[in-house]
């Protein structure tokens, strides 16, 4: 009997396969839909305070009769944004049927201990933070900017009762070290990586345009890296990998490297929901082929704690690959 049930942040989930946070996620006819298509939980589209602080300063731009109705504009934006995000929660809780991870994306200490609160109260099963902020300032140096996202984990953790996970980058001096921080702060898991928006330049307009949103087919190879290596030196601790895996071949290479679960989005995008189901039937014919009962029987098996030749993951090995390349091509 192929199980492909996992444990991710204390929570049981029938497939390693999720739906990453993005817009997708906040259409509640496309969770139902994912959640029939066999994804094991759904991560909802972040609330953004930068959008809730956007719409306040356009209110704050306008003015207002008084600083107390500003004041009841201000509560207001702020109550509708939560309010409709509670109500997301809880439709889908109750319409999929499967575990819902909450996600938060703020930049101020007391909105994220207040965003967290409300969102536990509404039901979600698991937390997402989304933390991260372009360093400007110069001055700023690697300790203090580290600290204050461990801050963050730590006052958040301190207030919910449910399991938070970190969407970080890969914009850290030392992961490892930054990772392992997070544990000891209170987070039960982290996500491998965040995709960030990325500006381009039209040449045309002469004018900074979005780049395409969406990720590449070997994007997932960053993710395969650090899911090995972290995987293998905190082995208490749930990492889920996420951006570029838009086939199932992919999603079992990260599992193999350590993953507990693999986040799908862009996938999501150009194939439909649907396309969750030919990533659970392709992992249980890998299963079958090679005599794995559970997710648990392989997962990791092939970190960097767990092969013959760890270096395989270190930079070194490209001079080697790049030397074998030139070989074959004379």
């Amino acid at each position: 009997m192929i199980d492909t049930s996992v444990n991710y942040l204390g929570l049981e989930l029938k497939s390693p396969f999720i739906a990453a946070s993005s817009g997708y996620t906040a259409d509640l006819e496309k969770i139902v839909a994912l959640a029939r298509s066999g994804a094991g939980a759904i991560v909802l589209k972040s609330l953004f305070e930068e959008q809730i602080s956007n719409e306040i300063g356009f209110l704050e731009s306008v003015g207002a009769d008084s600083p107390e109705s500003l004041d009841f504009l201000k509560r207001y934006v702020t109550d509708y944004s939560v309010g409709n995000y509670v109500k997301l929660i809880k439709d889908a809780k109750k319409e999929s049927g499967i575990p819902v991870i909450a996600s938060i994306n703020c930049f101020s200490l007391s909105s994220w201990t207040d965003f967290a609160k409300e969102i536990e109260k509404a039901g979600a099963d698991a937390l997402e933070l989304n933390i991260y902020s372009l360093p400007m300032n110069r001055e700023s140096n690697s300790t203090e900017i580290e600290s204050g996202y461990w801050n963050i984990v730590n006052q958040v953790t301190k207030e919910l009762k449910i399991p938070v996970a970190v969407k970080i980058s890969d914009n850290f001096t030392n992961i490892g070290n930054f990772v392992n921080g997070l544990q000891g702060h209170g987070a039960k898991g982290a996500v491998l990586f965040n995709r960030f928006f990325t500006p381009d330049i039209s040449l045309k307009s002469m004018k900074i345009t979005p780049a395409n949103p969406f990720s590449s087919k070997t994007e997932y190879l960053k993710e395969l890296r650090w899911t090995a290596i972290l995987s293998s030196q905190l082995r208490q601790f749930d990492l889920s990998a996420s951006t570029g895996v838009y086939d199932p071949s992919s999603g079992i290479k990260l599992l193999l490297a350590g993953a507990k679960t693999v986040q799908l989005c862009s996938v999501l995008y150009k194939q439909g929901p649907f396309v969750v189901a030919d990533f659970n039937n392709e992992l249980k014919e890998f299963m079958k082929s090679k005599g794995f009962n559970k997710v648990s029987d392989f997962c990791g098996m092939l970190n960097y704690g767990n092969i013959a030749d760890p270096a395989s993951f270190e930079r070194v090995q490209f001079l080697k690959t790049a030397e074998q390349y030139s070989k074959e091509k004379k």
